[in-house]
């Protein structure tokens, strides 16, 4: 019986994890779709623009842009990384029940 019950914990949180997952990546998607649709870039603001090199002496430049690839990784592990001051409440909190109790 007890095994029955730590498998359904184990499901329930496998779940938890996979929805959890599932809002982070809607997420990422509709950030994109919204930079996307508006027509936004994102770029490097140390160094907006580089000068290319070319044959006839004229100036030429190319915007730094930021691959798609990237801002999608930066965000998802920005909303999966778990936050601090969460972890912090939950341990003053547990602190707080071990000196009452």
């Amino acid at each position: 019986m007890e095994a029955l019950c730590s498998q359904a914990q184990i499901d329930a949180c496998i779940d938890r994890k996979l929805q959890k997952k599932q809002r982070i990546m809607k997420t990422v998607e509709l950030i994109m779709q919204i930079l996307k649709s508006e027509n936004w870039g994102v770029f490097y603001k140390n160094q907006p623009i580089q000068p290319l090199e070319m044959q006839d002496g004229n100036a030429l430049y190319k915007v730094n842009q930021v691959d798609e690839e990237q801002i999608e990784e930066v965000l998802e592990q920005s909303l999966t990384k778990d936050k601090p001051w969460e972890s912090s409440q939950i341990d003053s909190s547990q602190n707080n029940n071990s000196k009452n109790g």
